[in-house]
């Protein structure tokens, strides 16, 4: 005999039979929202960034990295092979102008200060006797020239004595002969000596600078050693703060080894770093701008690297304001070098929607609707794009990534 239902029951048998026929209903309208959601996108407005392209100047700029350094650091280097005997100062400390960093031996360069000191006043000692040795035989060969000089003169009148005599008939021939040989002879001896005085001092004179080459070689070589120990006294040039020392008691120093720094940290400049693809659109005395956080402070390139290492050309750019309470040695920063600067172009936020410069596809929004559109984009900067065509003044562009809806040419807004 048959049961008769539940009322509870035959509700669970009416809803499974609606459910058969809604679920399928329910699976077509979410299809076809799914349909033409894909076939006409939407996106919120509060889910992207839009700006409004307007008229005014851009800088263009190519981006570099760079890094905050001490616009003055004094390097201090070891000047001979030595010991460090006693540190003054540790890192971190201030120093002033005249401060001795560090005590080195100086035990050799002092010896080698006395050996050349002696050297030197034996060459001055040298070049003394040479002057008196010099003196001394122009006294002697100017005596024996002049003796000769008389001699010769006496000579002459001889020689014209017997020629008066000869041409009275008094005298003959042969005695004139004679005589005349004999100034003749006495005349090549006077040359003879005088020759021998000029080469005699000649001889003399070349010792003599010499010796002064000598002592001009001694005395720069006692410069040196002076210029060495003065480094040796490893003193700061100027006030400044220790940023590194070797403070390795009784450790070797080599020579030309680095033993300590020193920063003045009062003014800065900064180190940048950027491709060799841009090598030639860096220029001395350019413009350049760096990124502080939220401060952007204007400078100049006021040297460029001449080698290229790894890809990378490495410039300083002197700042404007160097004492910027904001800088710190060694701080990270954001650096972008001005190559052009245009006025009076349609401009608009730089975003993740621009790919540097060249023709690239954009959305501008028109009522409820985003519209891709081909442009042009001419200089940029971290701040602006120049769009050279297709945007006008006062239409509102998305600066979103929208590379996920690139492939619509239309967008709706909700």
């Amino acid at each position: 005999m048959d049961k008769e239902l539940s009322q509870t029951e035959q509700r669970k048998i009416k809803l499974r039979k609606a459910s058969y026929t809604l679920i399928p209903i329910c699976l077509v309208v979410i299809g076809v929202l799914a349909f033409r959601s894909i076939i006409n996108p939407s996106i919120s407005k509060d889910s992207i960034l839009t700006a409004y392209a307007e008229i005014g100047s851009i800088e263009g700029t190519v981006s570099a990295s760079g890094k905050v350094i001490p616009e003055y650091e004094q390097v201090l280097t070891s000047p001979i092979s030595t010991k460090i005997e006693k540190v003054y100062f540790q890192a971190g400390e201030n120093v002033k102008t005249g401060d001795s960093i560090m005590r080195l031996d100086t035990e050799s360069l002092n010896n080698d200060y006395e050996k050349f000191n002696s050297e030197l006043e034996l060459k001055k000692n040298s070049k003394a006797q040479l002057n008196l040795k010099l003196e001394k035989l122009r006294i002697d060969l100017q005596a024996q020239y002049d003796i000769k000089e008389l001699q010769a003169r006496s000579i002459e009148a001889e020689v014209e004595q017997k020629r008066r005599l000869y041409e009275m008939g008094a005298g003959t021939k042969l005695d004139l002969d004679r005589a005349e040989l004999k100034l003749d002879i006495a005349r090549r001896e006077l040359t003879q000596l005088r020759n021998q005085m000029e080469n005699q001092e000649a001889l003399l004179a070349a010792d003599l600078k010499e010796l002064d080459l000598e002592i001009n070689i001694q005395n720069s070589r006692i410069k040196e050693l002076e210029r060495r120990m003065d480094l040796a006294g490893a003193k700061s040039e100027r006030d400044g703060v220790i940023t590194w020392v070797k403070d390795d008691i009784g450790s070797s120093a080599n020579p030309g080894e680095v033993i300590a720094r020193i920063a003045d940290l009062s003014s800065f400049k900064v180190e940048a770093e950027i491709s060799d693809i841009h090598a030639n659109k860096l220029k001395i005395n350019g413009p350049a701008k760096v990124r502080l956080n939220d401060n952007q402070l204007s400078g100049r390139i006021s040297s460029i690297m001449p080698t290229i290492q790894d890809g990378v050309i490495t410039f300083i750019i002197e700042l404007d304001d160097k004492t910027e309470k904001s800088l710190r040695s060694n701080l990270r920063v954001d650096v972008d070098v001005v190559i052009s600067n245009v006025e009076d172009v349609i401009r608009a936020k730089n975003g993740p929607y621009i790919n540097g410069s060249g023709l690239q596809e954009i959305f501008v929004i028109d009522g409820d609707k985003a519209h891709k559109r081909k442009v042009m984009v001419g200089a940029t900067n971290f701040f602006y794009v120049e769009i050279q065509s297709g945007v006008k003044e006062g239409e509102e562009v998305i600066i979103s990534n929208m590379e996920d809806y690139i492939h619509r040419s239309e967008i709706k807004i909700k």
